[in-house]
């Protein structure tokens, strides 16, 4: 049985607005341009005054548009040289050859810097020790792109023949690949029995590597017209197994940062493109094989899969990808069917399983919104919200083993799983999570009266109402926004939203559609007049507020995580008081050991001895006295041994005093004493001269 897909997979959708993908919608952009002015409540002497905050944007990078390379731009069945071939290590990992382009030296030169000696040699050395290649070949050596694109084969010959003329370049994407990596031209030009090799000899090409990777910075048409980093894609598949042996990456050249604090997301960009080239496409399904190496998907007599043209790509069979019908919870107590494509082959089914904790999940669900590119090309993002094979950059990207195993199931590579890293979101939250809108997940949870974390169905308002981001690892605020048209039905889940008319519900998603407008809490960035200040992510010391807007006396770093504040802080200072409208949660350092997990507030610890325990926080920083109450997360969320939860010690208790700078103060006290000790004679003078 063969999946057919028409051309576009999610009807109806072109009026919504905010339909990009996770980009801003229109109502999202005026929220980003809005002045946010956020008054900060200034006591002095019993006069009131306010001031003003930055603005804030959520995190959310463009969809993935990962385009499937045409017919004409991939050659298939690549004879590959066997001689000089060296028995490998059978732990020997994935070599990738990386062959930069001239427009690479053409940068400036601390970008040229960044992308040679930072960005690429870390995704690379990432790569090459999480994958290796099951079946290694011989020296590459790259076929040549016809003018035509038609080709002959000679029985007992590996080599295809042109029935034309070669083309002046052969191309990997927009990058010119090297002479010296092609092979000799091979033309028929009588019909099969004249078919010779002419010109030079074929040369060395690149031996030690099993993929050769063209890295550019040219400045192409999809640069200019699409808001994107970069693109990548495979060019050449070998013979044997159908594995892309050569693709190419393109950084958009005004793209490319050399901020610090963005660098972590273009590495993780430059990572999820290349696996895009090493075998995760919608292109490249039709070619996985099983553990045996039989193909996944049936071959004609010339050896490739059926060519789906109205999709543009070589039609993979259900043994790879399903087309499943769900049924779909939304407001007013309907249920509506909701059309998914889930990848089905076995690893992935089992990491799933696993993940979720859902023994009967049939495969895991590949992206059905975004347009072309984004759709079947990455995993759902409503399910695997901050994986990074998902179609958008929201936060924390991390690779999973879901993503591992894909690669696995190409039959192409084994996966070294230790280099998987943790995933949360979704994480044992069962089928119900996984086979069911999120409508349903949110009414189950409120019924049990339990958070509805990873989701959520707070407005974003004024002012913010700050939570934690689902893996305790950011501040964050829920996305849930209005938009200037009714969604989808099948995307409406709300019943009813506190202080929104009925008859607006339909207007109410959560900002990121192709997580099916599933309302999450997501991470976000502080700006001034436009221009980029800190994000919310906890680990990041640059993040460090300024002293004087230190209001919660929060503490950013490696070792810092995201705690639920009870109650706003205030700083005070004699009959001074400050506090921040802002306010809900806030980034703090913990530890752990034998006796459980403590919070460093300052230089004050609080042990927390069970999850939910209030922490009453009372301390001194820069003049001020700030005072606020925190909860405690549970010791097991960040610490790999904890003792039994149980009540607080009296020592957690007594630091819920507070402190009067005015009356406590030393330096304070000590004036006051000196004050007394000049006046004293003069008292004493006084009283003597009234005696006589």
């Amino acid at each position: 049985m063969v999946t057919t897909l028409g051309p576009k997979m999610a009807a109806g959708r072109e009026g919504v607005a905010g339909s990009s993908g996770s980009g801003p919608g229109p109502s999202q952009r005026r929220w980003r341009r809005s002045s946010w002015a956020r008054g900060v409540l200034l006591l002095l002497g019993g006069l009131w005054a306010t001031s003003t905050s930055v603005p804030v944007s959520l995190h959310s990078s463009p969809p993935c548009r990962h385009r499937v390379p045409s017919e004409a731009e991939v050659i298939n069945k690549v004879h590959l040289k066997t001689n000089h071939v060296v028995k490998r290590d059978v732990d020997e990992h994935l070599r990738i050859k990386t062959v930069y382009d001239k427009s690479i030296d053409e940068l400036l030169p601390e970008k040229r810097y960044l992308v040679k000696n930072k960005l690429f040699p870390q995704a690379i050395s990432y790569l090459e020790k999480t994958f290796q290649v099951r079946r290694p070949a011989g020296t590459i050596l790259l076929s040549r792109q016809r003018a035509t694109n038609r080709y002959l084969q000679k029985e007992n010959d590996p080599h295809r023949y042109c029935t034309g003329e070669f083309a002046e370049h052969t191309k990997c994407g927009p990058v010119i690949v090297p002479e010296e990596h092609l092979q000799r031209c091979r033309v028929c030009r009588g019909g099969k029995w004249s078919c010779v090799a002419v010109g030079v000899q074929d040369q060395e090409g690149v031996r030690d590597a099993d993929f050769v990777l063209y890295v550019g910075a040219l400045a192409t048409e999809r640069c200019s017209h699409e808001n994107i980093i970069s693109y990548a894609a495979y060019c050449q598949q070998e013979a044997k197994m159908d594995r892309p042996i050569a693709g190419y990456a393109n950084l958009c050249p005004n793209m490319i940062s050399t901020q610090p604090q963005e660098f972590i997301g273009m590495l993780s960009t430059v990572k999820h493109e290349i696996i895009h080239a090493l075998g995760f496409s919608a292109g490249l399904f039709a070619f996985y094989h099983d553990k045996d190496g039989n193909p996944l998907t049936s071959r004609f007599a010339d050896g490739l899969p059926p060519f789906n043209y109205s999709l543009g790509l070589y039609q993979w069979s259900d043994k790879v990808v399903r087309k499943v019908e769900r049924l779909w919870n939304v407001r007013d107590n309907k249920i509506v069917p909701h059309t998914v494509y889930l990848l089905v082959t076995p690893r992935v089914v089992d990491e799933a399983r696993k993940h979720f904790n859902c023994p009967i999940l049939e495969g895991m669900e590949l992206e059905n919104q975004g347009g072309m590119g984004t759709e079947l090309n990455h995993w759902e993002k409503r399910l695997l919200e901050n994986e990074a094979m998902t179609g958008s950059h929201t936060q924390n990207r991390v690779f999973s083993r879901i993503t591992l195993a894909l690669m696995e199931d190409t039959g192409w590579y084994k996966a070294n799983y230790s280099m998987a890293e943790k995933l949360d979101w979704g994480r044992g939250m069962g089928c119900d999570f996984v086979r069911k809108s999120c409508k349903f997940w949110i009414d189950q949870q409120k019924q049990k009266r339990q958070m509805l974390s990873p989701f959520c169905d707070t407005l974003r308002s004024n002012p913010l109402q700050l939570t934690c981001r689902q893996d305790q690892r950011a501040v964050a605020v829920c996305n849930l926004q209005k938009f200037s048209k009714p969604l989808p039905q099948e995307y409406q889940y709300f019943d009813e939203l506190s202080g929104i008319p009925t008859e607006d519900l339909p207007y109410y998603g959560g900002s990121v559609e192709i997580a099916d407008y599933c309302p999450f809490s997501q991470e976000f960035s502080w700006h001034l007049s436009g221009e980029y200040q800190r994000s919310s992510d906890c680990r990041i010391l640059e993040n460090q507020p300024d002293l004087f807007k230190n209001y919660g006396a929060e503490k950013y770093g490696p070792h810092s995580v995201c705690l639920i504040q009870k109650s706003a802080f205030v700083m005070e200072k004699c009959e001074r008081k400050l506090s921040y409208p802002d306010w809900g949660s806030g980034c703090y350092q913990v530890s752990c050991s034998p006796q459980g997990l403590t919070v460093w507030v300052q230089n004050t610890s609080y042990l927390c001895s069970r999850a939910g325990q209030v922490l009453r926080v009372s301390i001194q920083m820069n003049g001020w006295i700030h005072d606020g109450n925190l909860l405690c997360p549970s010791c097991w969320d960040f610490c790999e041994l904890c003792p039994p939860e149980r009540d607080p010690p009296a020592a957690n208790l007594t630091r819920a005093l507070p402190l009067d700078l005015c009356s406590r103060s030393s330096s304070l006290v000590a004036t006051l004493w000196l004050l007394l000790g000049n006046l004293f004679p003069l008292l004493a003078g006084f009283l003597l001269c009234a005696w006589h």
